[in-house]
């Protein structure tokens, strides 16, 4: 997938689909990253933009936009995305030595090689749980 002209990638195993984001209800009082949420054949899904936790340049969303919904550590949302770039079969990730330090490294969990230059493997969980920091309660985080 693209956002903010990089090549991202999450496991398979993460995605739950690609959806078109028609409309986007607001939530009021909710802090950024939470852009609102969306309805998904029915269901109500939280829609986070994942650019500014990623260290990428801050872009709107459009209606009929793509987002993809990512589904780890008891966490869902759907994130808005510039595209997909395909579905790949890889081994197992490449190490992220040489990524340059910075949000982008912070969520790597590998690179994903490719003929013209690696995909960032996203730690899907680690960035759900970035997302929904700013909005999530105080008390349900001191809880044991």
């Amino acid at each position: 997938m693209a956002i903010g002209g990089r090549r991202l990638a999450v496991d398979v195993r993460e995605a739950r689909e690609v959806m078109t984001v028609d409309t986007i209800g607001s939530v009021p009082g909710a802090p950024a990253p939470l852009l609102g949420v969306a309805n998904l054949r029915g269901t109500v899904v939280a829609v986070a933009d994942a650019r500014s936790v990623l260290g990428l340049a801050p872009k709107p969303m459009k209606v009929g936009g793509a987002a993809i919904v990512l589904v780890a550590g008891g966490l869902e949302a759907a994130v808005p995305i510039d595209g997909v770039l395909g579905l790949e079969w890889f081994d197992a990730p490449l190490p992220v030595d040489d990524l340059a330090d910075g949000p982008l490294k912070t969520f790597a969990a590998g690179l994903v090689p490719r003929p013209d230059e690696p995909a960032i493997l996203l730690d899907t969980a680690r960035l759900l749980e970035a997302l929904r920091a700013p909005w999530a309660p105080a008390a349900l985080e001191a809880q044991p």
